[in-house]
């Protein structure tokens, strides 16, 4: 009894989807574990050599930079029209004056737009108390500008100097230096803030990080648009990191509870510091052991979906959805047995079971199939045997009234049309024939009874479309449409009436009937519509209710017949086929009934 149990247990799946679980989790975790503390000493080290290396980039990009501004200033210094402005001023007259002044713009010009970091280019001339530059000829001399340019000289600082915001990088004659005077000229680049926090903003991208641009002696600063407690304590950690070391330097700084990466280098070229700050959850995450512990558990989580969705779907999914597959088939009418699972487990037996019905429901459903179309098949005979005599009660009357008149031309063609209409009837026993016989015979009752009704009734009758012209359909379902038109539509109609036939094929085929005759009213079109398809024994089924229910038995219910008010005010007939397959038609009979 136990060999039982634990042979039909290690038969199901339970076992083998909690073997392969157990085998996939475990060396994960331990991968994990070693992975994650190797990766996040490296990281640490990528992310500093990383923000090291853009910091020092931006120092020598502009030190590189300043020293540009240097050589054009000492080429500028050269510069004869400098000098005759400088020193001969007086001697030159008007003409010689702008021509002068406009090739000093234009040199100047050109030094402002060989570097972006460049604002405008001046030149203070003391000696004659004017000053030029690039975008003003001729203007007074910037006395501020001068004055704090001179405090600096003399203390042999950095030339660049802070005027009310402005940052001014100042060049005199290396000669009044040597000789100790006060210089001739100044010649000033100014520098561009906005081009320099959008330079420091391209590496400080991260959220809520900056940079900071500073003077060592504190007497400017250029910082990005970071919060202002944040700028105000990292200028405090700049002024208290003295060393003058031109290599990039990483530390940790917290300001209130965010903890920042700060990356700090000193330029001994232009005297200055910069300083990048970056919170370390923007570029690290919170290292802490829940996050880490977090992004473990969801990898691995991932992993597991993964690999234990792939076996659900091998041992469980695969198999359903074969047996789902299969049962949708059998609603959609195919009742074949389906391929057996080579495994020994439950899905087998299931099949097994699926199978057997399958074959029972065939056998049902195959009796009760040909009984149904027995069945249908003689109420369909008896339908048209009743319907064939119908048209025949008023041919002859109308035959007679004609002879009577001597009218031999349309006696000649009326007998004619009664010869083909006959040949119709006659000519096979068929109960279904192409939709092109049928509107070809439509046709040919309505010529019959223009012959009588000329002087009263015209009729447009639309063309069959060819992609419905071999389509099997009940043989008589127009005419008796076109006879109730005649005999009710157009019975009170002494002039102008008028009969449409329109034919439409998109999904289903529609073929109209409407007269412009007297119509009905909408309880009576009611009735009328809720009586359509009525079988009751020993009733005579004719005319609309003949077709309705004929159309029912061959297409379906979704087929038939509908009555509508004309545009007209007549009664407009639209009868629907719907095209199935021999299948799906047989089965739609069997359901219309049911």
């Amino acid at each position: 009894m136990q060999k039982k149990l634990f042979a039909r247990y290690k038969s199901t799946i339970f076992p083998k989807i909690l073997l392969v679980f157990m085998l996939v989790i475990t060396p994960l975790c331990m991968m994990s574990l070693f992975i994650n503390a190797k990766g996040e000493s490296a990281v640490k080290q990528e992310i500093d050599k990383s923000l090291g290396s853009k910091t020092s980039y931006f120092v020598d990009t502009l030190e590189t930079e300043a020293n540009r501004m240097y050589e054009h200033q000492q080429g500028f210094n050269l510069d004869k029209d400098l000098q005759r402005l400088v020193y001969v001023d007086n001697t030159l007259d008007r003409f010689e004056w702008g021509q002068t002044i406009n090739r000093l713009q234009e040199k100047m010009e050109i030094i402002k737009t060989s570097s972006k970091f460049i604002n405008s280019v001046s030149v203070q001339m003391l000696t004659i108390g004017k000053a030029i530059s690039n975008e003003d000829p001729y203007n007074a001399i910037d006395q501020e500008a001068v004055d704090a340019f001179m405090a600096q000289y003399k203390d042999k600082g950095t030339s660049i100097i802070n005027v009310k915001g402005r940052l001014l990088l100042g060049y005199v004659n290396p000669v009044a230096i040597l000789a100790q005077k006060k210089p001739d000229y100044i010649i000033f680049i100014e520098l561009s803030i906005p081009e320099l926090r959008n330079a420091m903003m391209q590496f400080a991208n991260y959220e809520h990080s900056g940079a900071i641009l500073a003077d060592v002696n504190r007497k400017w600063n250029v910082s990005t648009d970071s919060d202002k407690d944040v700028l105000a304590a990292m200028s405090r950690f700049a002024d208290e990191r003295d060393e003058k070391n031109e290599s990039a330097k990483i530390e940790s700084f917290k300001v209130g509870s965010t903890s920042y990466l700060v990356s700090y280098r000193y330029s001994q070229f232009m005297n200055m510091k910069l300083l990048v700050f970056v919170p370390e959850k923007s570029v690290l995450g919170d290292l802490d052991s829940y996050r880490i512990w977090f992004w473990v558990l969801a990898i691995v989580s991932m992993l597991i979906v993964v690999v234990f969705s792939t076996w659900i779907y091998r041992l469980i999914h695969k198999p359903l959805n074969k047996l789902v597959f299969s049962f949708r088939k059998v609603e959609d009418g195919y009742l074949e047995p389906t391929v057996l699972p080579t495994g020994q487990d439950e899905f087998r037996y299931l099949f097994e079971g699926f199978n057997s019905m399958v074959v029972k429901l065939k056998e049902l459903i195959h009796e009760l199939y040909e009984q149904e179309i027995r069945v249908k098949s003689s109420e369909l005979k008896q339908l048209q045997s009743q319907i064939n005599p119908h048209f025949l009660y008023n041919t002859y009357f109308i035959l007679h009234r004609l002879a009577k008149m001597d009218d031999i031309e349309n006696v000649i063609l009326f007998s004619q049309y009664l010869g083909e209409y006959f040949q119709f009837i006659t000519r096979n026993g068929a109960s279904e024939i192409p939709l092109e016989e049928e509107v070809k015979h439509g046709r040919l009752y309505v010529e019959i009874q223009q012959i009588r009704f000329s002087n009263r009734i015209d009729v447009e009758f639309d063309d069959l479309p060819e992609s419905c012209k071999h389509v099997m359909v009940p043989k008589l379902i127009l005419q008796p449409i076109l006879e109730n038109a005649y005999k009710y539509g157009m019975e009170r109609k002494k002039d102008d009436g008028l009969i449409k036939v329109t034919i439409k094929h998109d999904e289903v085929i529609r073929i109209t009937v409407e007269d412009n005759g007297a119509g009905m009213t909408d309880e009576a079109m009611h009735k009328l519509q809720s009586q359509l398809g009525l079988h009751i024994e020993g009733d005579e089924i004719t005319g609309i209710n003949n077709v309705h229910r004929r159309l029912q038995l061959q297409f379906g219910k979704e087929s038939g017949i509908r009555l509508y008010h004309g545009s007209d005010g007549g009664l407009k007939v639209v009868i629907t086929i719907t095209v199935r397959d021999k299948f799906a038609q047989a089965e739609a009979i069997g359901e219309n009934n049911a």
